[in-house]
């Protein structure tokens, strides 16, 4: 079993800097005209192991995910975020402690920190931080590699008055804390072959239906129903990839009713079909199962509706 990797990530590069550690993660650092601003971006290919990078810390800290990265969020030894950041996520996190990011799978962050202590955000944030999901957002910071100084700091302005006009548009509800949300999780990965609904999940979680499905979307900036299929598409690629079963033995182990309906899923998801991941066996293995590139076709997933009677998670 390999050891982890710490890495700190520090602040106050005068320049456009790159560096590569392990061979697997790499960090630039950008440079931007206002020094109460830092920017980065961590791209993790191809490891093996988990990696723990530190985050110094200033007033508030935005990490946005710019593909699906699995991570381990911690601040003041509370777990803040463990799980699957979903493409186009963005995590806010209020106080100058320094941040614990645990890189658990190939991934791709931007790190945005406003390093003033007096700054004052538009409206007070819940808890101290939020999860949003926007697409405009994330193509915002994905222009800041080929601007100025000067337009980073334009950029980084911009992306935290627009993520706080879209955290305010939310519903005020706390996050569903990172006990529960395991829970549900670990209910989730022992029955997928099962049929779930959502009130067997708000009843593992201890919330009526409605306050789960608000609390769990506010913590992980996206509906049961999507959470409980990467599960289900992250499971069978395991099995794609170390087993030999039968792709049909597959789709009802991890709960799709027919091969057609899962090869479907398993597609939009990844972008190859579970024979064309079963073939990369013997190659690095792929990074997390339900990775959505950019460009690449992406599933329209519904969002429950916590006023529809009764709902079965396919």
């Amino acid at each position: 079993m390999h050891p982890d990797i710490a890495i700190k990530v520090s602040l106050g590069m005068t320049g456009d800097v790159f560096e590569t550690f392990d061979d697997c993660l790499h960090v630039e650092h950008y440079q931007v005209a206002d020094p109460d601003i830092f920017l980065a971006k961590l791209t993790r290919e191809n490891g093996s192991r988990a990696i723990t990078t530190s985050l110094s810390a200033g007033a508030g800290t935005f990490i946005l995910a710019d593909r699906d990265s699995e991570l381990r969020l911690e601040q003041k030894g509370c777990v803040l975020y463990q799980g699957v950041l979903v493409e186009d996520s963005i995590a806010f996190i209020e106080g100058s402690d320094p941040i614990s990011v645990e890189l658990q799978s190939d991934a791709c962050l931007y790190v945005l920190t406003f390093l003033g202590e007096r700054h004052s955000w538009p409206c007070p944030v819940i808890g101290g931080r939020f999860n949003i999901r926007d697409e405009r957002l994330s193509e915002l910071i994905d222009d800041v590699s080929e601007s100025s100084a000067a337009r980073r700091s334009d950029l980084a302005r911009e992306f935290s008055t627009l993520a706080f006009e879209r955290y305010q548009s939310l519903p005020r509800v706390h996050p569903l804390s990172t006990w529960r949300l395991n829970r549900v999780r670990r209910h989730a990965e022992t029955r997928l072959d099962q049929r779930l609904t959502l009130e067997e999940l708000a009843d593992v979680a201890g919330f009526s239906r409605a306050h789960f499905a608000a609390t769990f979307k506010a913590a992980t900036s996206m509906s049961a129903h999507e959470f409980l299929l990467r599960l289900r598409i992250q499971e069978a690629a395991k099995l794609l990839m170390g087993t030999d079963l039968p792709l049909v033995d597959i789709a009802l182990q991890c709960g799709f009713q027919n091969q057609p309906h899962f090869t479907t899923v398993f597609k939009k998801m990844t972008s190859v079909t579970p024979r064309r991941w079963r073939a990369r066996r013997g190659l690095p293995t792929p990074s997390v199962p339900g990775l959505r590139r950019r460009n690449a076709t992406t599933i329209d997933l519904p969002v429950i509706d916590p006023d529809r009677p009764s709902h079965e998670l396919h």
